[in-house]
């Protein structure tokens, strides 16, 4: 059985915008940094007055797979989960 790590914690992330598209560069949580080597998926859920997006990225120096979350109403950024990749 498949072992996922919830934690919905705040994380500070560095982004690059082009064209309404996000690219999430790096992103800092428990005092370490983690360099996004891959973006693999995201979607938009409605909430409140705006909505969520999340994304699910790869961190492989430190073998990592994680969804953030981005609140376009509130800006903030969150990690949801993770898990190793291998």
């Amino acid at each position: 059985m498949l072992k996922v790590n919830q934690v919905f914690e705040p994380v500070e992330v560095i982004v690059h915008f082009n064209n309404l598209k996000i690219q999430i560069i790096k992103f800092k949580w428990n005092n370490s940094t983690y360099k996004v080597t891959e973006m693999l998926q995201s979607w938009k859920i409605p909430a409140r007055e705006g909505f969520v997006t999340h994304f699910i990225v790869t961190c492989k120096d430190k073998d990592l797979l994680c969804e953030l979350s981005f609140s376009n109403t509130d800006m903030k950024w969150e990690l949801v989960r993770y898990d190793n990749i291998s």
